[in-house]
């Protein structure tokens, strides 16, 4: 008992906060990535989704979780959620000692592809920030926006029947040349919703992966670039498989789902 917990004093642990299982994309993504890191992953199952819900109660929800990640001992944060990236990110970082990263909708690449008409698929919260106005904006006026009001409940629920979902309930008809997965939750259905639309889809992962990769290894505290790229990633497929004991070895979870999030990452990754 002794040993474990001088190894629980010692280790520094990078926190993941999600409102589900949307971040478990992310989240193993930088697991292939840092194999020799260790994580600690925190679902806010039961208020999930958070795209409906008021700003106030989002950023209320995201200190809450980080207060309970901040019993550990964290070299970093990650919000593993487009909205609450959106709507609670900068004062996060304001709060905590640590650096926090977050994610956000991969417009750019998007565009740099060629693509002429962009759909970003969000949530209301993320669509509605100014956060991702001021995106949009950085990048032209290629860039649509649709919000499903539904999707990221039906994934929630539906993660292990994902054949139960219609797209068709959930999506716009419309045409254009990318689709942005402005949601963690979506990349689960990175293929159907690419094959519904008949084009590349994009999601900020790899770039997030990237990122918070380089920042360990630099050992670099708070600064002015952490976080600030999250949407420069190229396409991202849901990470390759991982070895199953670097998973094990790998993550902790916590939250009253914390078995569901377990299996989720360990069955489908």
């Amino acid at each position: 008992m002794h040993a474990n917990r001088r190894a629980f004093c010692t280790q520094k642990y990078i926190g993941f906060f999600d409102s589900g299982i949307g971040g478990l994309t992310l989240l193993a993504e930088c697991v292939r990535r840092m194999p020799e890191e260790r994580f600690i992953y925190l679902g806010d199952n039961d208020r999930a989704p958070y795209g409906n819900r008021p700003q106030r109660e989002i950023k209320e929800f995201v200190f809450q979780g980080f207060s309970l990640l901040s019993a550990y001992p964290l070299k970093g944060g990650v919000i593993a959620c487009n909205t609450a990236t959106a709507v609670a990110a900068e004062a996060l970082r304001e709060t905590v000692p640590f650096p926090v990263l977050g994610v956000e909708p991969a417009v750019r690449p998007a565009l740099l592809s060629g693509a002429e008409r962009v759909l970003v698929l969000a949530t209301r919260a993320t669509v509605s920030s100014p956060r991702f106005a001021a995106l949009c904006a950085r990048c032209g006026g290629r860039v649509f926006a649709y919000a499903p009001e539904h999707l990221a409940r039906a994934i929630e629920e539906h993660i292990f029947t994902p054949e139960e979902i219609d797209l068709r309930r959930h999506l716009p008809r419309l045409r254009c040349d990318a689709v942005v997965l402005g949601c963690t939750h979506y990349i689960f259905l990175r293929r159907e919703i690419a094959a519904f639309y008949g084009c590349r889809t994009y999601d900020g992962n790899e770039g997030t992966a990237k990122r918070l990769a380089s920042v360990v290894r630099a050992g670099s505290g708070r600064g002015a670039d952490f976080g600030r790229a999250d949407h420069f990633a190229k396409n991202t497929n849901i990470c390759s498989k991982i070895d199953k004991k670097t998973l094990k070895n790998s993550v902790i979870f916590l939250g009253s789902a914390k078995n569901k999030n377990k299996k989720v990452f360990l069955s489908l990754f």
